[in-house]
């Protein structure tokens, strides 16, 4: 099983202090941060995808549930209306962000803030956020990852000007969090509330031909 190399700096200390308890024979506490190692393993596992290739369509950005699909007015980075789709991440979940389609991205941004639980409601407007406004097939469409209470870090591996694939990895988000997307009018939803979707796989909608310019 392939690891993400972020998770290298807990799972190896908790690894090495497991094993020095067992010198002195300390059992309970050295299969306790055996253990604690295997966790950290399990979360920062990187399998291996090959995404979904076609015109038009949107891919899940996040392994995940969908727990809100909402329509949108008014958004700042995107003229007229539209739909945002919210993805909460367990701990169980592999917690890389991926991009939805082929596109440049247009801007970054990162904001910090506060740690609520990523599925409330108040966790899109409050907690520590990193944005991506991203142009591609003829749209643009907004991705907003989120932090939990329990995950206190987002790592974003593009910057503005960068060119990505579909289903490319953009970030990782620690320990629990959230991803919104906010999409144009233009794209056709083809997932439900309560989905469970995975990042780079999943097709979350389709573009329109008649709306793209």
């Amino acid at each position: 099983m392939k690891i993400a190399r972020e998770g290298l700096v807990f799972i190896l200390p908790s690894l090495v202090l497991g094993l020095i308890l067992f010198i002195p024979g300390w059992w309970v506490g050295g299969i306790f941060f055996l253990l604690l190692s295997a966790a950290f393993a399990f979360f920062f596992r990187d399998p291996s995808r090959k995404p979904l290739f076609g015109q038009n369509i949107i891919l899940s950005p996040a392994d995940g549930r969908v727990i809100k699909i909402a329509e949108f007015t008014n958004h700042p980075e995107l003229p007229g209306s539209g739909q945002v789709i919210s993805i909460f991440l367990s701990l169980l979940d592999v917690h890389f962000s991926r991009s939805p389609l082929a596109a440049e991205i247009k801007k970054v941004d990162y904001h910090p803030g506060k740690f609520f639980p990523a599925y409330r409601e108040e966790a899109s407007d409050q907690n520590e956020s990193n944005s991506l406004l991203l142009r591609g097939q003829g749209i643009d469409i907004f991705l907003k990852q989120m932090v939990g209470v329990a995950a206190r870090r987002i790592k974003c591996y593009v910057k503005p000007g960068d060119k990505v694939e579909a289903g490319q990895k953009i970030g990782l988000m620690y320990f629990g969090s959230r991803v919104d997307l906010y999409l144009p009018k233009s794209v056709e939803l083809k997932i439900g509330l309560n989905q469970k979707v995975k990042g780079g796989l999943t097709i979350i909608g389709e573009i329109k031909n008649e709306s793209k310019t």
